[in-house]
């Protein structure tokens, strides 16, 4: 009896561990160019915009999603003026994406490079790789692993009419990889415009392990996208970890 109570228990452990995080489905790709203005929570005051683009490339046979953000203001945890341009590559199978590579590079006004950041995914050995100037960092490519680029196409494939949480991991340009708990909030009507827009609204909590009590002094995420077609509509979160403002970002219609 206490072998299958034991294996009944071990087992248990095991489904709820293979439940615990799962990949993103992707059934939309927003190709259009979209604009997006940030502001200070808190004040008000506008912080920084960027464009962000999304393509369909083909490369030796495979088919990428490449992702583009150009940006420009007040970013960083020095709170100083910078540019920034990005691209980002992922592969493409059927509902499928796996990241491939991606590239940041931050400049001062004067157009001088600031900081670099190149990441590298490795399939074949199950690996990620993040250099920030020339600095190197190795995390586990883990099957539901996506990026800070790749995040705001995942939310639009986000599950909403089933109801349910979904946990995932998070790689950041820190870098740092985190466990996330996307939780849906159901639907709440915003102002865009000038016009009420009816939202599904997410709440996107990090498991901090070991840092765990130190949750209840990071500021909690939102996002919000529009409950007909499931597009971007406003995030209010931490700009990129501990120690950036709190700030809200908002698509321009």
């Amino acid at each position: 009896m206490k072998k299958l109570i034991v294996c009944g228990c071990l087992l248990s452990f095991l489904l709820v561990s293979l439940a615990s995080a799962e990949m993103f489905k992707f059934a939309r790709f927003h190709f259009p160019e979209r604009q997006l203005k940030t502001s200070d929570k808190a004040s008000g005051n506008a912080l920084w915009q960027s464009r962000t683009s999304s393509k369909k490339v083909v490369s030796g046979g495979q088919t990428y999603l490449k992702i583009v953000e150009d940006g420009t203001g007040i970013t960083g945890k020095d709170k100083t003026a910078k540019t920034w341009h990005t691209e980002a590559f992922y592969k493409l199978n059927g509902d499928r994406i796996t990241p491939y590579q991606g590239t940041i590079v931050y400049k001062n006004p004067a157009g001088q490079v600031l900081t670099t950041i190149n990441k590298y995914y490795f399939t074949d050995q199950n690996k990620v790789v993040v250099k920030i100037n020339g600095t190197e960092k190795t995390f586990d490519l883990k099957p539901d692993l996506i990026d800070k680029e790749l995040l705001g196409t995942a939310l639009t494939n986000f599950p909403f009419a089933e109801q349910r949480d979904l946990v995932f991991y998070l790689l950041t340009n820190e870098p740092t990889v985190y466990k996330m708990t996307l939780k849906n909030l159901g639907t709440e009507t915003l102002t865009v415009g000038g016009k009420p827009v009816a939202c599904y609204k997410i709440q996107m909590i990090p498991d901090l392990g070991a840092l765990g009590l130190l949750g209840a002094f990071v500021p909690k995420t939102y996002f919000w996208y529009t409950a007909d077609d499931q597009e971007f509509v406003r995030y209010e979160g931490l700009e990129s970890g501990l120690g950036t403002p709190y700030i809200v970002m908002e698509a321009v219609f």
